[in-house]
């Protein structure tokens, strides 16, 4: 008779998700089948269904985990008395180095969207609504401010967003299916992706939005 004692409901249902972030952005939806999680977690495929209701509820689940996690180090970068210039500076930077350090989970999530109605709705009433408020949020008190350039709050952010992350995750898209040219591809990581490219476009951006007299 086996001395091994199995684990409770929360700790099985805690070593599913653990196996479920390890899983998650090698396979995505499709290939996260319920048997390969159960060996993942050393549980039985019996348990996962006890303990969660189908595996978009899992999955979703799983996302928001993830989410929760890069949210509340998102918040982080927004400090009292600080000013708004500042923030939305740290909050893009923390934006854009966790795309390009998690770019393997933003493909499978984008990809899952498309067909996996859990993983549309978390973008869309989740994980969609959350860190871009905190943007408009910075934005708005910037305008109260009398900082910005004038234009349409939605503008603002998805310039920002197009100028900061588009080139981390269209450009690396590319380069994976080797479809950047040469002359590009040679120059990429080094002009778009690391660190000191990041920062540039940021302060670039900042500066198209912010008033010149008051920078």
């Amino acid at each position: 008779m086996s001395d091994t004692i199995a684990p409770s409901g929360d700790s099985a249902r805690e070593l599913f998700l653990a196996a479920g972030m390890r899983l998650y952005p090698s396979h995505g939806y499709q290939r996260l089948s319920v048997r390969l999680l159960a060996a993942e977690a050393g549980l039985s495929p019996g348990m996962f269904h006890h303990l969660f209701a189908s595996k978009e509820a899992f999955v979703a689940e799983v996302l928001q985990r993830k989410y929760d996690a890069a949210f509340a180090e998102l918040q982080l970068q927004v400090r009292p008395g600080r000013g708004v210039r500042e923030n939305l500076r740290d909050a893009l930077r923390f934006l854009a180095f966790f795309t390009r350090a998690h770019l393997d989970w933003v493909v499978q999530v984008f990809a899952d969207a498309e067909s996996v109605a859990a993983v549309r709705e978390f973008m869309r009433q989740y994980a969609g609504m959350r860190h871009i408020a905190l943007i408009l949020d910075l934005l708005a008190r910037a305008e109260r401010q009398g900082l910005l350039v004038p234009a349409a709050p939605v503008q603002r952010s998805s310039f920002l967003m197009g100028a900061v992350l588009a080139p981390l995750l269209i450009g690396s898209r590319l380069q994976a299916a080797g479809l950047l040219p040469d002359f590009l591809a040679a120059d990429f990581v080094p002009q778009v992706m690391d660190e000191a490219a990041v920062a540039q476009r940021i302060d670039w951006a900042l500066d198209a939005l912010f008033l010149q007299e008051v920078r």
